[in-house]
């Protein structure tokens, strides 16, 4: 599946990542991930990156039973953990960057895009299934 991930930054640090991976999961299920290599957000900016996401965990009938389910309704809820490794700058100055970020999101499948998303930063322990 074709994504463009939107990587912001709304802070006053320009930031440069070594790794960016997302992790893409249905109902606690893992489905699949995207990597991306290097790259650089300014301060206040954001970037946009345009991936393929491989899918491993596709097949189980319950999921696709539950999925059938979803799209009927219009909506469905998928999970994601994202989690970049770079540095953080600001002048001369440079700062080592290990953030890990989960989020729900509901994606309209009318009109492919995304109703409502909630993010909180995690543990390397709480989501076992992106590892």
């Amino acid at each position: 599946m074709l994504v463009r991930i939107k990587v912001s930054n709304s802070d006053v640090y320009s930031m440069d990542y070594e790794a960016l991976e997302v992790g893409v999961g249905y109902r606690g299920k893992r489905l699949g991930e995207v990597r991306f290599q290097q790259g650089h957000v300014r301060a206040f900016g954001s970037s946009y990156v345009d991936a393929e996401v491989e899918f491993s965990g596709v097949g189980v009938f319950s999921d696709v039973v539950l999925l059938l389910e979803d799209l009927a309704k219009g909506t469905v809820p998928f999970d994601t953990v994202t989690e970049v490794r770079g540095k953080l700058g600001i002048l001369f100055l440079h700062f080592p960057l290990q953030a890990r970020v989960s989020c729900e999101v509901l994606v309209n499948t009318v009109n492919q895009t995304i109703f409502r998303h909630s993010c909180y930063e995690v543990s390397h322990n709480k989501l076992d299934w992106m590892s």
